[in-house]
Formats: C-alpha cells, sequence, structure tokens
C-alpha cells in the first residue's frame, strides 16, 4: 500500500514539473515581455514558497523602506506594496487553516484606519474612479491611491505577528537598514555599463542618467535616505546616552552581532557623524531639520536634561560652529545647502537656488489656498486627466510657474495639510488626524510600559519629528503615509499592541490584634 501511494506521487509530481520544464524553456527560447517575466519570476519564486510561509512578516519588515520595484509585474509595484498583499493574505489563510494568528489588537488606532480606508475609496468613486491607466482607465493617478491603501493594510499586515522579545532588535534594525538600498538608484551615473541591467529592480533617481549632467550642484535623495536610515538604526539600537557612552568597552571590529547587530565603540561615535556628513551632501535643507528635531525629542524622551551630558554637549555645539562658522564657503556646495536655512554665509549661488525654491512653493501655496474650501466636502481626488497632464508636463520644462502647475495637479504641494485636505477633504483630515492621536497613544504607552527602552523611546521621537514635518515643513500624504503606519505598526509588533500599566495587587496584611487565638502544637517526640 505505501509503494502504490509512493508511485502515484512521484506520477504526480513528474506529470507537473515536466510539462513545466518544457513551457519554460519555450519561454527562455521566445522574446522576453511582461507576461513571460511574470511566469519566468513565479517558477523561480516556487521553490521558495516554503521560506516565504516561514519568513513573510520578517521580510515585510526588511522590505518596508527599501527603493525595490517589481518591474515584471504590471505598473512596476515597489517591493513592500507586493510583500504586503503577500504577507496579509498568508496570514488570513494561515488564521483560517489553524486559528493560531493573533493580531495585536489595538482598537483606537484599527478604527481611524478603516474610516481613512473608506474616506479614500468613497472619494475615489466620487472622482472618476481609482483610473489605473494599467487596465486601460482614461486618467492618471491611480498608483496614488494603492499607495495609501498598501500604507494602511501594510499596518494590519506588521501588527499581525508579535515579534519574540529577543528578536525585536533584529526587527528595528531591519527596519530601518532597508533604506540602505536607496543608494544604488544615486549612484547609476557612477556604475559600469555591464550591472546597468539592476536598474530594472532599483529605479534610477534622476532622469538625468547618462547624459552627463552630474556635477558639484547634482542632489543625491538616496543617498541622503540611505544615510538617514543608517543614523536612525544607530539611534535606534543605542541611543543618545548609548552614542556618547565612553564606559563601554572598546574593540577592534566594528560590528557586533550578538543580540542583534551593533556598532561598538569607539567605531559608534565616528559612523554616526560620518554618515551625518554624507547625508548633509545630499543638499537637502530637510535633511537638517530633520536630524535637528529627532535628536531634540530623543535627548528629551531620555531624559538627558536633567544629567550631566546637557551642559557637555552644549560646550561641544559651541566649540564646533565657532570652529566650523569660518569654514562654512569651504565646505561642499550640496553642504552649504542643507545648512543654508540656518543664518550664515554660503555661496551666492546656493542661496540664490534655496530661495528660488522656497519662492515658488510660497507661491503655489497662494494659489492653491484658495480652492480649500470647494474641496472641503468632497476631496479633488488623485485622478488626473491624461490631457491636461501631457499640457502642463510639455510647458513644465520651459517654465517654472508651469512646473508648480504641474506639481498642484499631481497633488504635491509639498506641504502636508495642503496634500491631505485638498484630494481627501474634510473627513479624510479628520480621520488621518484621529490617526496621528490613537498613534501618539500607542506609541507613549509602549514608551512607558514597553520592555524595548531604547526602540520604543526612538519610535517615539521618531514619530514626533515626522508629525512635525508633516504638519509645518513639509509633507507629502500619500507618500508620508507609509512612514506613520510603519512606525506604529513596528511598535505594536515588537511589544504584542499597546503596552499598559500593570495592575498592582493589593494585599492585605493580617493585623495581630485580630489574630484569633491559636494554641501551639505539641512538638513532636
Amino acid at each position: 500500500m505505501t509503494n502504490t501511494l509512493g508511485i502515484i506521487r512521484a506520477l504526480l509530481i513528474y506529470g507537473l514539473c515536466l510539462p513545466l520544464a518544457v513551457y519554460l524553456g519555450y519561454v527562455l527560447a521566445m522574446p522576453l515581455d511582461r507576461g513571460n517575466l511574470m511566469f519566468l519570476a513565479g517558477a523561480i519564486l516556487l521553490p521558495l514558497i516554503p521560506a516565504l510561509l516561514r519568513w513573510h512578516h520578517v521580510l515585510l519588515v526588511l522590505t518596508w523602506n527599501m527603493s525595490v520595484v517589481l518591474f515584471f509585474l504590471p505598473g512596476s509595484p515597489n517591493l513592500w506594496i507586493v510583500m504586503t498583499l503577500v504577507s496579509l493574505a498568508l496570514t488570513i489563510l494561515q488564521h483560517i487553516l489553524k486559528r493560531n494568528v493573533v493580531f495585536a489588537h489595538v482598537p483606537s488606532v484599527n478604527l481611524p484606519l478603516v474610516m481613512l480606508i473608506l474616506v479614500v475609496l468613497i472619494t475615489a468613486q466620487l472622482t472618476g474612479g481609482i483610473g489605473l491607466k494599467l487596465f486601460g482607465g482614461s486618467a492618471y493617478g491611480g498608483k496614488r491611491y494603492v499607495v495609501i491603501l498598501s500604507a494602511i493594510l501594510g499596518y494590519f499586515a506588521l501588527t499581525s505577528h508579535r515579534v519574540p522579545a529577543d528578536r525585536a532588535a533584529k526587527y528595528v534594525g531591519l527596519y530601518f537598514l532597508g533604506a540602505i538600498t536607496m543608494i544604488v538608484g544615486s549612484l547609476a551615473p557612477w556604475m559600469p555599463v555591464g550591472v546597468w541591467y539592476i536598474y530594472a529592480l532599483f529605479p534610477v533617481e534622476s532622469t538625468a542618467f547618462g547624459s552627463g549632467e552630474f556635477g558639484e550642484t547634482t542632489r543625491l535623495g538616496g543617498v541622503t535616505a540611505a544615510c538617514l536610515g543608517v543614523v536612525f538604526f544607530i539611534l535606534a539600537r543605542h541611543g543618545i546616552s548609548g552614542l556618547f557612552s565612553f564606559n563601554d568597552r572598546w574593540r577592534f571590529l566594528p560590528l557586533q552581532f550578538k543580540g542583534g547587530v551593533s556598532i561598538n565603540q569607539p567605531w559608534r561615535l565616528v559612523a554616526f557623524f560620518g554618515v551625518i556628513w554624507v547625508a548633509l551632501m545630499g543638499g537637502y535643507r530637510g535633511t537638517t531639520v530633520t536630524l535637528a528635531l529627532t535628536f531634540f525629542f530623543l535627548f528629551w524622551f531620555e531624559g538627558l536634561f536633567r544629567t550631566r551630558m546637557l551642559p557637555a554637549l552644549v560646550l561641544c555645539g559651541v566649540l564646533v560652529t565657532a570652529i566650523s562658522l569660518p569654514l562654512i564657503d569651504k565646505m561642499p556646495l550640496m553642504v552649504q545647502r542643507s545648512l543654508s536655512l540656518l543664518p550664515i554665509e554660503v555661496d551666492s549661488r546656493i542661496r540664490s537656488d534655496a530661495e528660488s525654491s522656497s519662492e515658488w512653493r510660497v507661491k503655489m501655496w497662494k494659489e492653491v489656498l484658495p480652492t480649500v474650501p470647494q474641496y472641503l466636502l468632497v476631496g479633488k481626488g488623485y485622478s488626473i486627466d491624461a490631457r491636461e497632464l501631457e499640457a502642463v508636463t510639455s510647458l513644465s520644462e520651459q517654465d517654472s510657474e508651469a512646473a508648480a502647475a504641474g506639481a498642484a495637479l499631481a497633488s504635491d504641494f509639498h506641504n502636508g495639510p495642503l496634500s491631505l485636505i485638498i484630494p481627501l477633504g474634510a473627513f479624510g483630515a479628520l480621520a488621518f488626524l484621529w490617526f496621528i492621536i490613537a498613534a501618539f497613544r500607542v506609541l507613549v504607552n509602549n514608551y512607558r510600559y514597553g520592555e524595548h527602552r531604547r526602540a520604543n523611546t526612538f519610535l517615539l521621537a521618531y514619530f514626533s519629528t515626522k508629525t512635525v514635518l508633516f504638519l509645518f515643513v513639509y509633507g507629502s500624504f500619500q507618500n508620508d503615509l507609509a512612514l506613520f503606519t510603519g512606525i506604529v505598526g513596528l511598535s505594536a509588533a515588537i511589544n504584542g499592541g499597546m503596552r499598559q500599566p500593570e495592575k498592582k495587587t493589593s494585599v492585605t496584611k493580617p493585623n495581630p490584634a485580630y489574630l484569633p487565638f491559636r494554641l501551639p502544637k505539641a512538638a513532636k517526640a
């Protein structure tokens, strides 16, 4: 009987594998179009299904901040979007079959996210549909709906599994270090022609790739994002107190893998300031603001304002400022641009470029603000008419005002509140504000009562920084929502939801004055 079952099993396997191998050889012999690429990718990933079933949650955390796109899929979606759908689908399937999946139950966060989904879907329905050009739609902009909905679903996928306590540091490290992949798109002009095929997976940052128009005024956003990811990893892993802790044993090897990746002293401090310097070479003033706010909030939440570290850091800051100010004009131009928001003297070209960038943003805001009341009840949505987009694109190459009009058409207002209230209306703004308040409550509770002190402290500080930036400095709702949901989802995953203070059980001590009289027990012979 056993041999018969083995023979039947072998025949089934051969019956499936042989036709698949024949068709795979036929596909390889034909020109590779999108359909053939999808089939090849499926054939390659098929043996990896057991690993995917086991590690899909880890892969979701790792890919959340990656810049990888799957070019062989329709629309070339980002890898984190595909992993969100795969992880959530496998989790639901596991819950149906085994009933051993327990989602992190945080109703205060779940409800506003569900409301936000409803607002997005209703707005899309009332403004011409999602409009995916990929599936034959007559409008553009549908991918932004997909990104927003994926960011919300990603929160539920992240919170579907509780991270073991001994792996929390590893998960936090994977989450932030995934941003290192963004550097690949920035290095395209300096990569040899033989490896250009990798840019099918890593999108090139600049459209001037291959034209030789790169120089000392080129801004490399991918390098900046990758460096910020490393900075955030260091702060989340060690905190400010651990960063400046010189009592730790100094080691020759820079990295230590026991209990999660960590950086040994003195390499920790050297790596921190070195990566910050490279990040400033991106030329983005928002980088300076992000680093300053994150450091301030983290310093505050760690309680270092009441320690001797405060006067020491103030003294070091004064000395560094006094030494570096005379050398500002000798620094790279992009570093000067990153610091141009400070009241310091920088190169005149950099000052002019920074001021013109601010002027066209302010001009766009002035033109857009009067239109806000008409979108309060029903938002504008994200659908873009193809003819209108083509007209604005053709003019934007010659006119900065047309470029601003194109940014407004794409709902890229370089302003968080405007990028939210105009596309989604007042209901979308209320749902997002509700989510922000609920998320702060979760992060504060996990910071106060959670086990992973350093990780929870940094996640609260980072979320505070992103909120301030979104509301008052720079923001894009369709792009930033994944950052907000990712931070809260990671915090809920490593803490098992929202932590609560432990209830103290009062034990009533007996009063000796009212003890009942008992005769002493007779001693045993």
